[in-house]
């Protein structure tokens, strides 16, 4: 890891980077995310804190989804439903679950590859992009328009837990403190739920 213009770090130039530092400002996650983000598969890491406050932002607009999607799911105890139980609605409905399938594959393949970087891009762009700027909306004029929002309840819930296991091993403590609020039946610890296939 070199400095942002690509020199060697240098405890003695004032160059270095402390991790314990990053971490009591912005967090363990967003620290995570921001060393993560820069590893595009080269040698060496041009170090930017931008990248650690991007993280402090992404963790931010998770935790806002889920609370979004807890407020319109509510209490009750719900089994995950499979993605072969749902049964998409709408145009929007669709390409989630078509977005969500795709990232699905590509980011296994990614972390398979030990493409780190290239996953949490690809991951970042889903649930920033695909699921909150898009889909999000869209859900919020399906239920109030809709008789029965229940299927836009059950993809919901469906995409945010299937983001949150996918998201899990590169900002693990937000995505299982999220995991721990949601009303889900036979719920076990993130961590050792099963990877989304």
């Amino acid at each position: 890891i070199l400095t942002r213009d690509g020199k060697r770090m240098s405890k003695s130039l004032g160059t270095g980077v402390d991790p314990m530092d990053l971490i009591s400002r912005y967090g363990a996650d967003a620290t995570r995310f921001g060393l993560i983000w820069q590893a595009q598969g080269g040698q060496d890491i041009h170090w930017s804190e931008e990248h650690v406050i991007a993280g402090k932002k992404f963790c931010n607009k998770i935790w806002n989804a889920a609370r979004f999607v807890l407020q319109q799911i509510g209490n009750d105890k719900l089994l995950i439903t499979s993605d072969k139980n749902l049964r998409p609605e709408t145009p929007a409905d669709k390409k989630i679950l078509s977005a969500l399938k795709k990232t699905k594959k590509e980011v296994t393949r990614q972390i398979e590859k030990y493409e780190f970087g290239q996953a949490l891009h690809s991951l970042y762009d889903f649930f920033w992009h695909e699921f909150c700027d898009v889909y999000i909306e869209a859900a919020k004029l399906q239920i109030e328009n809709s008789e029965s929002p229940k299927t836009t309840q059950e993809i919901l819930l469906f995409v945010l837990t299937s983001s949150l296991k996918l998201l899990h091993p590169f900002i693990p403590f937000i995505t299982e403190e999220i995991w721990s609020t949601l009303p889900i039946k036979n719920k076990k610890l993130l961590i050792i739920e099963q990877w989304p296939n």
